[in-house]
């Protein structure tokens, strides 16, 4: 017997992918509308098998979320949610998921008027040593057609997946467990 599971999550096929980073762009456009850092929160990678978006995995015992001291990732309803105002530039969570999937950036975030909030510092890139915020894959939370990356990929290699079709979803992430390890196997 499994248990449900209880977050959604975007999975790609890599055999499907062509790695045109249509996903990426989307990714940036809707992360700057909904007002968070505006950088892709996927990264299409590429192997001699194939390309394939590396995005987080929603997981259900988050690693990232366990190891994070101020709390700036948490389990909310469909999702792991990373609170990109509270985060603190520790870089426990990238170090603690399992897929490289949540990476440090450093930017001056469009939902902050800098001119009214003295605490933020304007010359923020160009200075060493400054603060940075952790980026992941947030399944366009608030964005009514959902995930972005899904919606343009011409392809449809990425699809969103919620835990009322686990059989396909179990079948896919075999398959997709399978291609990789045999590429990463090739490298040991």
């Amino acid at each position: 017997m499994s248990l449900p599971l209880k977050n959604k999550y975007v999975i790609a096929d890599p055999n499907v992918c062509i790695g045109c980073a249509t996903c990426m762009a989307a990714c940036y456009e809707s992360a700057y509308a909904r007002g968070k850092l505006a950088v892709p929160r996927l990264i299409v990678t590429r192997t001699n098998s194939g390309t394939m978006p590396n995005q987080c995995r929603q997981c259900d015992d988050a690693p990232c979320a366990n190891v994070c001291p101020v709390g700036a990732l948490e389990f909310e309803k469909d999702c792991i949610a990373l609170h990109e105002e509270i985060c603190i530039g520790c870089k426990m969570c990238t170090v603690a998921c399992p897929f490289g999937a949540i990476r440090p950036e450093a930017e001056l975030m469009p939902s902050v008027d800098y001119t009214m909030e003295p605490k933020y510092n304007l010359t923020i890139q160009s200075e060493v040593g400054v603060k940075s915020i952790a980026v992941k894959c947030d399944l366009c939370v608030g964005r009514e057609d959902g995930p972005s990356c899904v919606e343009v990929c011409p392809t449809n290699a990425l699809s969103f997946r919620d835990n009322l079709n686990n059989n396909f979803i179990e079948e896919k992430a075999q398959k997709t467990v399978e291609s990789f390890t045999k590429e990463k196997m090739k490298y040991k």
